[in-house]
């Protein structure tokens, strides 16, 4: 799954613009997610933009630009279970092998972190109100110590409409007034308690 985002500051002038657009979609609930992001203590992932987290206890996710880009505003992302086994655990073997070079298979997610050094990196408390039109997913989020922020996404199934998902939200945020942020919450999060690491990171302000 590729997801074309923007992320942008919720300022009272773009949630008073936006309650209008926000009457013409469909709520889907509240969220609250709580994202502990791990890396290698000299920020290997980090430095290649690569972001992997444990989602709530429950799942472990991946996101990366399959192609390296300097801007923020596409990713793949891969979910699995954090009780994954058998085909899914050598997924996820590949996958942290494609980013670590030095990588040491694990027979589960917890091995896989201890073993081979990862440590806490990030933590992002979220509470978030959902809404969607078609293919469009809005997201008021307030986070724990950075703010509000206006998260608009859209799910592309191949990377030829990346382009064309970019544009419709790039629209939808100039009418909105909204200034999209070129970072996410993972950088903001460091800027504020580990520049070293923000700095070392691929994604600035």
């Amino acid at each position: 799954m590729i997801e074309a985002e923007l992320k942008c500051r919720l300022t009272p002038d773009v949630r008073s613009k936006l309650n209008d657009y926000l009457g013409t979609m469909q709520w889907r609930g509240d969220v609250h997610n709580l994202d502990i992001y791990y890396d290698t203590a000299s920020w290997e992932l980090l430095r290649r933009a690569v972001f992997v987290r444990i989602r709530n206890q429950a799942r472990l996710e991946f996101k990366f630009n399959e192609q390296a880009e300097q801007h923020h505003v596409h990713c793949t992302e891969r979910t699995f279970p954090l009780t994954a086994s058998g085909a899914a655990i050598e997924q996820i073997n590949g996958l942290f092998a494609s980013f670590l070079p030095a990588w040491h298979a694990a027979s589960d997610v917890t091995t896989a972190i201890t073993g081979n050094y990862l440590i806490e990196l990030a933590r992002i408390d979220n509470r978030r109100e959902v809404y969607t039109d078609g293919l469009l997913e809005v997201s008021i989020d307030v986070v724990e110590g950075l703010g509000n922020f206006l998260e608009m996404e859209i799910c592309c199934s191949e990377t030829q409409e990346i382009e064309k998902a970019l544009a419709t939200l790039q629209r939808l945020a100039h009418d909105l007034r909204a200034e999209h942020i070129q970072v996410g919450y993972v950088e903001l999060w460091l800027r504020e308690h580990n520049l070293a690491a923000y700095q070392a990171g691929r994604y600035h302000l």
